[in-house]
């Protein structure tokens, strides 16, 4: 142990597995981490611990694993970030942690965690203690400096934690759904705090996007507001029903939180103090879900932003479902022109309405809904080229009961929307739908008559014989490889194609990016 100092690791590993298309370019850090680094660097005022951030898309896992060889003695914690794609990684590093030192704790949060924490606890020993939800950082913060000072409460006390009671029973506490608006702003120094990171991460962006190369910015992930419209109604085992059906967020007890205006500006405010011009607003959906919110920010704009010329100005970029470009023309001028958006994230997904319909992504409600939503794609799109602003396409090439001439027609008419205005494109982040746990398209492993009933009302079909085989894997299983994910989703909820079409049709996407020189996938 060197000079007698206790590192606690918190740790975003290299993916295990990861679907076939999507870029994984390490380009920006893990906030929730970080997040969570802060709340316990404002509690534990001991000289004894150094907390240690590590991004394995930035290293790589065997520099972690050297380290842990290293310094196995020293290590008091070890706390991962765990998503189905890197969550085989994390076990594994756990693993060796705890068999060199099993003193060692170890905490598993984030999206797969909390979709199966029963399944976790039940099936790996190497997994200590879990946070389950999204409000979970006030209560992780006063267990990891419990612990580690020897002044652990009553187990129930700690909000969001997943732990075993003596009979081996599983127990989750509830979420604060209160501490979101309470929260400090992340502390982005510590990106370097085990390893320097931050660079590796601006060299990734610049590398990425021709738009920050030639603009010189400095790309940083920010958090504004949580959550998503799609999340309100009921909900099945923590699963919002009407959320669109690729959709593995987790959502806390409230669907939508977001602080007051001030608090917003200050959080960007915060990281534009650490040397960062270029705001990346990782809320969902942002001119539907948090326009109270963004109204306020236009109608009181802080002098530290006003009064920075146009050109230092920082810009932003962030989410808007496209109907938000049909129905509420007038909140995207304010975030344009007034708080300086110049890049949405728009889920194009299917690109045909039956597509769209099937994926439940159809629109939100009012007008809206009794629209085509590909036509709100197409609406967003020409906003996008009138105002010269950028898109990046989010695009889900597979879906339930999905067939040759889907595929076709939906590739079509994006090849028509990219060959009109490709400028307008930063990106396409395209693959096929891999049925993560948490999503409603997971159920249909797990649920084949849920799938069943699902396809037919769309007079599609599914496996159901297949499905059948695998539900019992899925129900009990928690370490998922997110190519097999694909392969028997594609086999069983897509009996009308093969993998070798789906392929196919992610190779013609690709030619037609690389045919304009757009980013595929972009790490975002």
């Amino acid at each position: 142990m060197l000079n007698g100092i206790r590192y606690i690791l918190f740790v975003n590993a290299q993916d295990t597995t990861r679907h076939v298309s999507s870029a994984n370019t390490a380009i920006y850090p893990n906030l929730g981490l970080l997040t969570l680094m802060t709340a316990v660097e404002q509690r534990l005022q001991s000289a004894d611990f150094r907390l240690g951030y590590f991004d394995g898309t930035v290293h790589g896992n065997l520099a972690l694993e050297q380290f842990i060889d290293e310094n196995a003695g020293s290590i008091a914690a070890v706390c991962f970030s765990a998503l189905t794609a890197n969550y085989g990684a994390s076990l594994a590093l756990a693993e060796r942690a705890k068999r060199l030192n099993p003193t060692v704790i170890t905490i598993f949060g984030n999206d797969h965690f909390s979709a199966l924490y029963k399944q976790v606890m039940r099936n790996r020993a190497c997994v200590d203690y879990g946070f389950y939800g999204n409000d979970v950082v006030e209560g992780f913060g006063a267990f990891v400096t419990d612990c580690l000072l020897g002044s652990i409460d009553d187990l129930s006390t700690y909000a969001g934690l997943v732990y075993r009671q003596p009979s081996g029973e599983i127990t989750a506490n509830p979420e604060n759904p209160a501490e979101y608006g309470e929260l400090s702003a992340p502390n982005y120094a510590l990106i370097d705090s085990l390893m320097p990171h931050r660079k590796h991460y601006l060299e990734g962006q610049q590398k990425t996007y021709f738009f920050m190369r030639s603009r010189e910015l400095r790309s940083q992930v920010v958090d504004i507001g949580r959550g998503c419209i799609k999340f309100a109604g009921p909900r099945l085992e923590g699963i919002p029903l009407n959320a669109c059906d690729f959709c593995g967020i987790i959502p806390g007890v409230k669907e939508i939180s977001s602080p007051d205006a001030a608090k917003a500006w200050a959080i960007l405010h915060n990281a534009y103090e650490h040397g960062y011009n270029y705001f990346y607003v990782i809320a969902d959906e942002l001119p539907l879900t948090l326009w109270p919110m963004l109204r306020d920010m236009a109608a009181d704009i802080p002098s530290w932003f006003s009064s920075l010329s146009s050109d230092e100005r920082p810009k932003m970029f962030g989410y808007a479902r496209a109907e938000a470009f049909a129905i509420a023309p007038d909140r995207i001028k304010v975030l344009i022109e007034d708080l300086g958006f110049d890049h949405f994230f728009i889920g194009f997904d299917g690109l045909t309405e039956i597509s769209l319909l099937v994926m439940n992504k159809q629109p939100v409600g009012g007008r809206g809904r009794a629209e085509n939503p590909m036509e709100h794609n197409l609406r967003a799109f020409d906003d996008m080229v009138t105002r010269g602003g950028m898109i990046t396409a989010g695009l889900v090439l597979t879906h339930l009961g999905i067939t040759p001439a889907l595929l076709e027609e939906n590739y079509n008419a994006l090849a028509r929307i990219v060959n009109s205005h490709p400028k307008t494109f930063a990106a396409l982040d395209f693959g096929p739908l891999c049925p993560i746990p948490g999503s409603q398209s997971f159920r249909y492993l797990t649920h084949p008559e849920y799938a069943e009933a699902r396809a037919e009302k769309f007079g599609l079909r599914v496996n159901r014989d297949y499905l059948e085989s695998r539900k019992e894997y899925y129900r009990e299983a928690d370490d998922f490889d997110m190519n097999e994910l694909i392969e028997d989703f594609t086999i069983g909820c897509c009996p009308d194609i093969t993998p070798k079409q789906v392929d196919d049709h992610i190779a013609r996407i690709t030619e037609l990016a690389d045919r304009y020189e757009i980013v595929v996938g972009g790490g975002v």
